[in-house]
């Protein structure tokens, strides 16, 4: 054996137990969370409550940087290129798996890029409508606008977000001939929907309790498989309008750069698992309609896997294009 390749290789076992060593002792500093939203809505607070819980499991500070921007894929593409050492963790969503078709210039791919970590939590959408609207059930409001094609508007809060990719599927699975309206956020587009400029929209339900308690809007369904414990005298999308399987929700799921090693990653599951199980945790977020919940990498793959198949065929049926 040369001199040269001798030494490289003595250099490779002296470090293997320093890299083990450093595996078992993470974290050893502060952690930052990555969050792909600005402050203040949903997401971020569900984040939030996650950083601060990990912060007492794991010892070190868990500190969330917003890094809102380019429909998600400015904090996306930041995590995908940063050090796979545990420091950069990322609660990213649904636009990991829809950004790639339809915005077609992220810099990550959604398969090599990240390492799964566990599912974080599950928002589903109300389907609401202008307060004078006509319709007052999900039949009504369908055979209502078949009968008025291209007359009303579906507000959303912006190309490829989840509620207008919740609006498409309604629109695929109902044949329904309505204009979608992009906005700069829920609360642009639900405010529209109560002054009646746009008729309906999908809004993550803590966005659309206020316009509903008001009166300015009335809702009509809700988009998740299962009628939520926060609003249970709202029907599912599927059982009132006659649309088996049906859903269309807001996930959040831990992932981190590629090559984190499998020690961090179950550590990172694990504490996740023990804040999803907390109950001062699962009830506060009850009541806004958002379930904490956890899962295994290998769970969180397989419904990764099923919501791209879901979302990128629809984008590629209905020629679903970005701005």
């Amino acid at each position: 054996m040369k001199r040269s390749t001798f030494l490289a290789v003595a250099l490779s076992a002296a470090l293997l137990p320093l890299a083990a060593t450093a595996q078992t002792d993470w974290p050893t500093k502060p952690i930052t969370m990555v969050v792909p939203y600005p402050p203040g809505g949903v997401n971020d607070a569900v984040a939030r409550v996650y950083a601060d819980k990990m912060t007492g499991i794991l010892g070190k500070t868990v500190v969330v940087d917003n890094r809102a921007g380019a429909a998600t894929t400015v904090a996306s593409n930041f995590v995908a290129k940063a050090p796979p050492d545990g420091y950069t963790i990322y609660a990213g969503g649904t636009s990991l798996v829809v950004n790639p078709t339809l915005q077609g210039n992220v810099q990550y791919d959604p398969h090599k890029s990240f390492e799964l970590v566990s599912l974080m939590s599950f928002t589903p959408f109300i389907l609401h409508v202008t307060a004078d609207f006509p319709p007052k059930t999900m039949l009504e409001l369908i055979d209502y606008v078949k009968a008025n094609p291209g007359k009303f508007n579906i507000a959303s809060s912006g190309v490829g977000a989840t509620n207008h990719m919740a609006a498409e599927l309604f629109k695929a699975r109902t044949g329904l001939k309505i204009t979608h309206v992009p906005y700069r956020g829920g609360a642009q587009g639900g405010q529209d929907v109560a002054s009646g400029n746009a008729q309906m929209m999908f809004s993550a339900s803590l966005e659309a309790k206020p316009f509903l308690a008001s009166g300015k809007t009335r809702a009509m369904a809700i988009s998740s498989l299962t009628r939520s414990p926060a609003f249970p005298d709202i029907p599912t999308v599927a059982e009132a309008a006659n649309l088996p399987g049906f859903q269309a929700i807001f996930w959040q799921g831990m992932v981190v750069p590629a090559g984190t090693p499998k020690p961090i990653v179950d550590k990172l599951q694990a504490a996740i698992a023990k804040v999803a199980a907390d109950p001062e945790v699962v009830e506060r977020f009850k009541l806004q309609g958002v379930e904490i919940r956890s899962s295994s990498p290998e769970e969180f793959r397989t419904f990764y896997l099923e919501e791209e198949k879901v979302w990128t065929t629809l984008i590629k049926e209905q020629g679903i294009k970005a701005d």
